[in-house]
């Protein structure tokens, strides 16, 4: 995966104001407020209707939504701000390391009145002689060393940025973390993650509540608490006589489905359906079914199920005749979709008439869906 990045260069519309003071000692830290849980089967349909992500929107989301948390936070509370490391992942270009950077400093800047400083000594490289050896050292490597570049500086805290890209397959994390300068307690921190299949922008915390929404599933599954898919359809279903030829009888039926699944992609359940036509003969079919969805669920874009059913049409004037058929379904939206069927009803003779109807029988229909 590669990025194709232009540099953004972002500048304050105002010199930057006098840095304030220290924290003081008995300052008091505020934790961030947990993310509301997300039902899991919204998280995971919450996608755009396309198959790639541009690179850029992925990262201007994530420095967008980490923008707005450090806002939250209050300038007071860790302003000035001295960027201490903005690294990227070893299977990407460094160079992209500067245009990241000036891409993070324009969001902050525009979500909240922050003072971001660029801090010097924190990638510098010093070398000195110790007890005969010469000693190499990169950036802060002590506590004290950090209390005096923040009073140098005049900073509250630091922020610590790191961009990974993970290849196969394809997705962008950024994983952040502010400190304050003072006791280095960790004042802020947390991952944003996003695919190049999906838009759903992730955080550390999710993980957490997928488990939990997990746990819950699992429950309902022990108490016998399952969750039902109704539907019904309407159509029509074309028989072959072998007096009449081909005619059209009406189908109304009804389906009750148990979706599972780990992504909720296979239904089996029961279905209900009378059929006839004024000519001819009326019954009604009892049976079973299995379908599987096709693809990931999207809740921007249709998605396709095809399945296969066994049942039993009954019928006064005929007895009972075991019907096969496959089926694909077309969920157009949310509650609509449309329904296509191949069957094969074995012949039957009716009783009081010589005509005997079987064969391959298409149907065609609507269906009306309620989860």
């Amino acid at each position: 995966m590669m990025l194709a990045l232009t540099l953004l260069m972002a500048q304050a519309a105002s010199p930057p104001s006098e840095p304030q003071g220290e924290l003081p000692a008995a300052a008091s830290i505020h934790a961030r407020k947990v993310p509301s849980a997300r039902p899991n089967g919204l998280e995971n349909s919450l996608t755009t209707p396309g198959s790639d992500v541009s690179a850029d929107d992925v990262v201007d989301e994530m420095v967008d939504e980490f923008a707005v948390d450090i806002a939250r936070l209050g300038a007071a509370q860790i302003s000035p701000i001295l960027l201490q490391r903005v690294r990227v992942s070893a299977n990407m270009n460094p160079e992209y390391a500067h245009v990241f950077e000036a891409r993070l400093a324009a969001a902050v800047f525009k979500a909240a009145n922050l003072a971001l400083v660029r801090c010097v000594e924190c990638t510098a490289t010093r070398s000195r002689v110790e007890d005969m050896e010469w000693v190499v050292t990169r950036g802060v490597i002590t506590r004290e060393d950090q209390r005096a570049v923040a009073r140098k500086y005049g900073a509250r805290s630091f922020l610590d940025v790191s961009l990974s890209l993970r290849e196969e397959p394809a997705s962008l994390s950024m994983d952040v973390e502010v400190v304050r300068a003072e006791d280095s307690s960790i004042a802020f921190a947390e991952g944003y993650r996003m695919d190049a299949e999906r838009a759903m922008l992730y955080r550390g915390a999710d993980r957490a509540q997928t488990r939990e929404e997990r746990l819950k599933e699992l429950e309902d599954k022990l108490n016998q608490r399952p969750k039902f898919i109704s539907a019904i359809e309407l159509g029509a279903m074309m028989l072959t006589g072998s007096a009449s030829g081909d005619f059209w009888g009406a189908v109304a039926r009804y389906r009750l489905t148990e979706r599972f699944g780990a992504d909720k992609q296979a239904e089996a359940g029961l279905s209900v359906a009378g059929i006839g036509s004024p000519d001819h003969f009326a019954g009604a079919m009892f049976g079973g079914l299995l379908q599987l969805r096709l693809g990931d669920g999207n809740v921007f874009l249709p998605s396709f199920w095809i399945g296969a059913d066994v049942s039993v049409l009954f019928s006064g004037a005929s007895g009972n005749t075991p019907v096969i058929g496959g089926t694909v379904r077309w969920n157009v939206g949310t509650r609509i979709s449309l329904v296509g069927a191949v069957r094969y009803i074995a012949p039957f003779q009716l009783r009081a008439q010589s005509e005997s109807i079987g064969g391959v029988c298409p149907e065609f229909g609507v269906g009306f869906v309620w989860n």
